[in-house]
Formats: C-alpha cells, sequence, structure tokens
C-alpha cells in the first residue's frame, strides 16, 4: 500500500504540495521495526483527505472530557479548528497564538519550517500524510525573553464519519531566547465507529528557552491514534516533555528530539496504561549534536488483559558530541500473564567522553509488598490498587499543573488523587 501527497485537481496546494511534492511512499510493514508491533491492516484501513470545514459541533459528552485549563485554547474537530470552542482572546504579552491555517500566511517562516520537508526527512507514509493534509491546527510563539505563567492548551478531538474515518492536524510551536510555556496537548475522540487522527508537532527552542510539553492520548478503544513530535533545541534550551499514553485501540507516541546546541537538556518520561486488545507504542530517538548535552529518558508502563506495551528508546550521539550525558530507563509492570511488553535500548555512540546508560525492567506486582499491606489489615484488591497507584505515580508527580495532574488521576481510577 502506498501514499502521495499530490493534489487532486482543481483543488487548492497545501503547503507542503507547494513546497516539496512528495514522492510516492510506502506504507511501514512488520519488517519495519519502528512498526513491528502496530496492527498494520486496521492503518489501511484509515481514510484520510483534504480537511472540510465541518457543520459538526464539539459534543457535550466530548467536551466534559477536556481537562479544564486556566489559559489559551485551540480546538480541533476532525482536524479543522472550532472557533466557538476555541479562546484566543486576552492572549498574555508575548505569546502569538493562531491557527495553522492562518499561519500560513500570517508567519510563513515558522511554518514553511514545519512543512518543508526532503524526502530524507520524511521518517514514513503518515509523516507525508500529515504534511499532506494536516493544513489546520496550532502556531504558538513565544517570543524573546518571555515567560508565560499559564499553560497553552491544544486539544485534538475526532469523530469519525463514513466519508472520511480519519484527520490530520499539526502544531507548530516556536520558543525564542531565553523564553519559557507550558504546552498541554490532549488527543481524545467520540463515537464507537472505526477511525483514527495523525497529529505531528513540530519544536523550536532557541538558545536558553524552556518549554514543558505535556501529551495526553485518550482516544476511544474503536480509533487509532498517531502522534509524532520532532524537536529542535539551541544552546541551553531545555525540553521538560510528559506524555500519557491510555486510549486507543492502537496509540503510538514517537518523539525525535535533537539536541543541536551545546548544553542542551532534554527529559522524557511516560506513562503507558493498557487494557484490553490495546497496544501502546512509545518510539523514542533522542539525537545529541553538541558537547556537553543532557538527555533523560523514563518511561512506565501498566499491562492488563491482552494488552501489549512498547517501548522503542533510542540514543545516538553524533561525532564531536563529546560530554554528552545520557540515560534511559523502561519499567513495566504486568498484570495479566496474557498481558506482554516489548522494550528495546537502541545506542549509537560515535562520540568520545560520553556517559551512556539504559535499564528495562518487566516484572508483575510484588508479593513481598502485598503480604506486607496484607499484614497491616489492607484487603488484597486495595493493596493492589496501591501498588498500581504507586507504580503510576512516579511519572503522574512530575506534572506540575494540577488540573492536568487531577484529569490522569481520574482517568486511573485514581479519584482520591
Amino acid at each position: 500500500m502506498t501514499v502521495t501527497t499530490t493534489a487532486a485537481a482543481g483543488s487548492n496546494p497545501s503547503p507542503a504540495e507547494r513546497l516539496e511534492p512528495m514522492d510516492v511512499i510506502d506504507h511501514p510493514t512488520k519488517r519495519d521495526e519502528a512498526w513491528r508491533y502496530a496492527p498494520h491492516g486496521e492503518l489501511g484501513r484509515l481514510s484520510f483527505g483534504p480537511q472540510v470545514a465541518s457543520a459538526r459541533s464539539v459534543p457535550a459528552e466530548v467536551a466534559a472530557l477536556i481537562p479544564k485549563l486556566d489559559g489559551p485554547r485551540i480546538v480541533m474537530l476532525n482536524g479543522v479548528v472550532d472557533d466557538a470552542f476555541s479562546d484566543v482572546a486576552d492572549l498574555p504579552d508575548g505569546l502569538r497564538l493562531v491557527t495553522l491555517a492562518d499561519g500560513v500566511n500570517q508567519q510563513p517562516e515558522l511554518v514553511d519550517a514545519h512543512f518543508h520537508r526532503s524526502a530524507e526527512d520524511v521518517a514514513d507514509a503518515f509523516v507525508a500524510l500529515n504534511l499532506a493534509f494536516g493544513r489546520d491546527g496550532a502556531v504558538i510563539d513565544v517570543a524573546e525573553g518571555h515567560e508565560l505563567d499559564a499553560p497553552i492548551h491544544i486539544v485534538d478531538l475526532v469523530v469519525p464519519d463514513e466519508a472520511q474515518n480519519a484527520s490530520c492536524s499539526g502544531v507548530v510551536i516556536h520558543l525564542g531566547a531565553g523564553s519559557s510555556a507550558t504546552v498541554v496537548e490532549t488527543r481524545i475522540g467520540f463515537g464507537n465507529e472505526f477511525g483514527g487522527s495523525n497529529t505531528r508537532t513540530t519544536i523550536t527552542l532557541d538558545e536558553n528557552a524552556t518549554l514543558d510539553h505535556v501529551v495526553l492520548q485518550d482516544a476511544p478503544s474503536t480509533q487509532i491514534h498517531l502522534t509524532r513530535m520532532e524537536v529542535t533545541q539551541g544552546t541551553g534550551s531545555v525540553l521538560r516533555a510528559r506524555s500519557f499514553n491510555l486510549g486507543a485501540r492502537y496509540g503510538r507516541i514517537a518523539y525525535d528530539v535533537h539536541l543541536a546546541g551545546e548544553s542542551a537538556r532534554a527529559e522524557l518520561s511516560g506513562l503507558y496504561v493498557g487494557t484490553g486488545e490495546q497496544t501502546l507504542d512509545q518510539q523514542i530517538t533522542v539525537v545529541h549534536e553538541a558537547e556537553n548535552c543532557t538527555s533523560r529518558q523514563t518511561f512506565r508502563g501498566i499491562l492488563d488483559d491482552q494488552s501489549t506495551g512498547v517501548f522503542n528508546g533510542g540514543i545516538a550521539v553524533r561525532p564531536g558530541a563529546d560530554g554528552t550525558d545520557a540515560e534511559q530507563s523502561n519499567d513495566n509492570l504486568l498484570l495479566s500473564n496474557r498481558a506482554e511488553a516489548n522494550t528495546q535500548p537502541r545506542l549509537e555512540i560515535l562520540a568520545d567522553d560520553v556517559s551512556c546508560k539504559h535499564g528495562a525492567t518487566v516484572g508483575q506486582l510484588d508479593d513481598d509488598a502485598m503480604y506486607y499491606l496484607r499484614t497491616r489489615g489492607i484487603p488484597a484488591d486495595d493493596a493492589r490498587r496501591l501498588l498500581i497507584r504507586g507504580f503510576a505515580d512516579q511519572v503522574v508527580h512530575a506534572v506540575d499543573i494540577e488540573p492536568v495532574r487531577m484529569w490522569i488521576n481520574e482517568r486511573l481510577g485514581h479519584t482520591d488523587g
């Protein structure tokens, strides 16, 4: 199966098509290591196409599922910004927040960098599809030296229909030198129809900029969700990225982080919680390109029933990136003998004077800990919940935004959190 980004006759070309049309690209198969555990048959059932304005509004049932954050918000429904649910009024000084469609004309230098990709930069067919059809979304531009207090919330909602069951959207984030901001991206959906979403975020951090970035993925179990983050960090910049991969039949979160400036730091942590027959896939690549950069990868999985968790984490140290300090850990808790955890560390070190560490564990609830709690009068079910919560909390507590932390705890059934 192949895809191409060529525009239909008589249609307006997307920015990607105007800048550099793509050749035909094959869909990934099980022979592609990064897509080994994906449900390829279901991926082939996704139907993508040009976005059209929808007469639908955000269903009330879905609106109630969105975390309530103070601060500006852009909401997309099936890849198209919903102005009624978005809030870009009274923006703080130093923040420019526009739709991706408007950004094509208002901030072409940022949007062109998002869309302009050579064939070597297009990782797979789904990136090509996003380049072709991800015409709407959000552009976040924080001016040099500005520190924003309130989080910026980007919400992507999917309600599949018969005509087109999958959507594409894009987010562009740029932080100027010495600036700081928090961005939360929430990916949810509605309905029992099969469908999916394909989102792509490009992040550029200038010198000494700091970004806290949170991704919440909780699509319905009938849907496929694909998220990709492409990050370029300048000298002294800091990225703190937290991902929560909770929903979807197949939920995929991929990071491609490039530490391009000296002394940049990237901290990536994530929690994936699978039930039923879910497959939750984490694909992480951190590339050290400059001297004295630091990266941390800390991901945890909780897997029940017949669910599958995947962690494919890579550290690449390029020639000249001396002084690299990189660590990676992946711990998995299996709650069923039918659940499966697949963890694969990847190290490529082409520089001297580096420190790179990795570790992975796959196990069940600790019998000694269960026995200890039971001897203190705690019922077995409560003891089990306490141990599971303690395992998850090490990632959840890393989120500084209280409404987001509460949303995660409620989603996990930790209602007293």
